[in-house]
């Protein structure tokens, strides 16, 4: 049986292998090939999971003793590593051509070490004045229209990671491009054993960190595509892990690293009111707001809150892709007014979200940590629910810290949110209403069935312990 299903594990990985190389051959315009190979990868990932689950439920040695070290108490874990970066080291040398914004990446990157303030500058003023940047034409050309007209939104830190690989790589786009996947493998890396961490705190199996590292929408989007979303998320997992152990400093130093990369973990900040005291929450958020304002401090100028504001709310007022209620809504809007209503929702969506969070903030007994970890993916789904714009790579924090509950409808809606990139099939690059409605059919689907199972199962178990006490 043990070396049954080290085989299995060995075949899987090498049919995941192909499967990669597969899909990193094939164009978005090819959605029907592309979404065909998603779905084989995600079956590996099924695959794995049933494996490792029995291998570690069963302590199975699948590898001789001299693999494993002190940090490993099973050899499972050491093959999930393994696979994990062995498909990751696979896309080193990979372009993505489901994403162009490591143009934009890199331009904001060269921009800075030319002494520019990428807050202040667009693309095209550049292009205009000064073309000293290095491959300036190719990477303003490659960018497109939309990230070429705009100010950069990617806060401070985000910014010096896109410097650090520019200079690394020197002139080379490739180069460049190289050292941004580093970067990002270990972030993965760094939530592998952080993760393991926080799931051996909780008290829950290490193995199901699988269902984060070999993730085919965790791969082919951060590693693949670029996306710097999982170094939010490790921060985020490193600032969660220090609060449950009690230190108030790493917690809000990673905390506010992880808002210096990416504005989107200031969602967690009222969630963790009830499991601090008043005192502790001050400090904690105070401590948090001043060392975002010392990152910003570099790039200080008279402009700056002007431009970067601007830039963040284009994507509550004026962008729209892949959304939910928010489509609902226009579809309403134009019934009603004739015209696109995005501005006035733009406004009030944000406005919902942040009274949603708030409530469960102070509804939910966040003090547990199990409570606090499913309000943090709650909290972050209710948010992508009402965004006007949910590319594929938002998901990456919810469905991390999805791991860590008993809760499953992120991995469902990493699944299925591939089927955004439908809209790439097309030259006019349209949306088809009746794939985003499929998209988010299914995802409120689970979630409402997991919601009402877990729902009943405790009121069982309370049953239970009544007739029990009588």
């Amino acid at each position: 049986m043990k070396q049954k299903l080290g085989n299995i594990f060995g075949i899987i990985s090498i049919i995941s292998a192909v499967l990669y190389a597969v899909f990193f051959s094939l164009s978005r315009k090819q959605f029907t090939e592309t979404f065909f190979v998603y779905s084989f990868l995600f079956l590996c990932l099924y695959a794995y999971y049933k494996v490792s689950k029995q291998a570690f439920q069963m302590n199975y040695r699948l590898l001789s003793k001299k693999w494993t070290g002190r940090f490993f108490n099973s050899d499972v874990l050491v093959l999930v590593l393994a696979v994990g970066v062995m498909c990751r080291l696979l896309l080193l040398t990979y372009t993505p051509n489901l994403s162009q914004d490591f143009f934009r990446f890199i331009w904001d990157g060269r921009q800075l070490l030319e002494g520019y303030n990428p807050y202040l500058y667009l693309p095209d003023e550049v292009m205009r004045s000064d073309t000293s940047i290095p491959n300036a034409a190719y990477l303003h050309a490659n960018m497109g229209e939309l990230s070429s007209g705009h100010y950069t939104n990617y806060p401070p830190l985000n910014q010096l990671f896109f410097a650090a690989a520019a200079f690394l790589g020197g002139k080379s786009v490739f180069a460049t491009m190289l050292w941004m996947r580093v970067f990002i493998i270990i972030a993965d890396v760094g939530i592998f054993f952080y993760g393991i961490k926080l799931l051996k705190l909780l008290g829950k199996s290490p193995y199901l960190i699988l269902l984060y590292f070999l993730n085919p929408f965790v791969v082919i989007e951060l590693t693949g595509n670029l996306h710097f979303d999982g170094m939010v998320a490790f921060l985020l997992l490193l600032s969660v892990y220090y609060l449950l152990k009690s230190q108030q400093i790493k917690t809000a130093l990673f905390l506010a690293y992880g808002v210096l990369l990416k504005l989107t973990p200031l969602i967690v900040l009222p969630l963790l009111f009830r499991k601090l005291d008043w005192k502790r929450a001050s400090f904690l958020y105070l401590a948090v707001g001043a060392i975002v304002l010392i990152g910003f401090l570099p790039f200080y100028s008279n402009d700056l809150i002007e431009k970067y504001s601007g830039s963040v709310a284009l994507w509550f007022g004026n962008f729209e892709f892949n959304a939910s209620v928010f489509y609902v809504i226009r579809a309403i809007g134009y019934e009603l007014t004739g015209y696109n209503v995005i501005e006035t929702a733009g406004v009030l969506l944000p406005m919902i979200t942040f009274l949603s969070v708030l409530f469960i903030a102070l509804k939910r007994k966040n003090e547990i940590p199990e409570v606090l970890l499913s309000s943090i993916v709650f909290s972050f789904f209710i948010y992508l629910l009402l965004s006007t714009t949910v590319h594929p790579w938002y998901l990456t924090i919810p469905l991390l810290f999805s791991i860590f509950t008993r809760y499953r409808f992120m991995l469902v809606w990493s699944f299925v949110v591939f089927l955004s990139y439908y809209t790439y099939s097309n030259s006019q690059f349209t949306e088809n209403l009746v794939v985003v409605g499929l998209e988010y059919a299914v995802v409120g689907a689970v979630f409402l069935w997991e919601i009402l199972y877990f729902k009943k199962n405790n009121l069982q178990k309370n049953l239970k312990a009544f007739k029990t006490v009588c």
